[in-house]
């Protein structure tokens, strides 16, 4: 009976040790993928901004909307993106936001990741003369 009792609680711990695990994975995982896609996602929209090859973008509104296109494309997990928008200036390329992930762990609970980005995109002219 004492085997049984032993069996019982080293069966549970695992189990509980085996949850612990996923969750803490799982966070980081999704950190991860949080961070590459928003930096991504940003580097490509400022940089399609001035490239003469691309479709112009003529407003903050238009700059925003390639941005959120992008960075949801690059994200392929089940959860729910919000995107907060800090500053934007399509003229000089300045785009700074905060974007935060909710999915649900393993067990249940509402898990959150957030990031904050800022990328300028800096112009240089030569005159040669």
């Amino acid at each position: 009976m004492k085997n049984v009792f032993l069996g019982f609680g080293i069966t549970i711990c695992s189990i509980i040790a085996i949850v612990i695990v996923m969750t803490l994975w799982g966070m980081n995982i999704r950190q991860n993928e949080l961070d590459n896609a928003v930096n991504g996602a940003l580097k490509e929209t400022i940089e399609n901004q001035f490239d003469s090859k691309t479709y112009s973008v003529n407003s903050n509104d238009e700059l925003v909307a390639d941005f959120i296109e992008d960075l949801l494309i690059q994200v392929n997990s089940d959860s729910t993106v919000r995107v907060n928008i800090l500053d934007v200036d399509y003229k000089k390329g300045l785009l700074s936001v905060e974007v935060i992930e909710k999915y649900k762990h393993p067990i249940g609970t509402e898990g959150k990741v957030s990031v904050k980005r800022t990328a300028i995109m800096e112009q240089y002219t030569v005159d040669i003369k």
